[in-house]
């Protein structure tokens, strides 16, 4: 599994405050970072959860 962050995320940082073990808010370059590609099998079921918890639906997964 891939996650992927759209075009449109604000960088609220409510992915890294949930979700630190997948995200990470670099303000210096003003993105949203996964940890991971790909996401390892253990982490999956949090990704999902992410993809649910974003605010504005900004995280989704990368079809392969």
């Amino acid at each position: 599994m891939k996650l992927g962050i759209r075009d449109y995320c604000i960088r609220c940082g409510i992915c890294e405050d949930l979700y630190p073990q997948l995200f990470h808010v670099n303000l210096d370059e003003d993105v949203v970072e996964v940890r991971y590609d790909p996401v390892p099998e253990e982490l999956e079921e949090t990704a999902r959860s992410a993809m649910k918890d974003c605010a504005i639906a900004a995280i989704y997964m990368i079809k392969e």
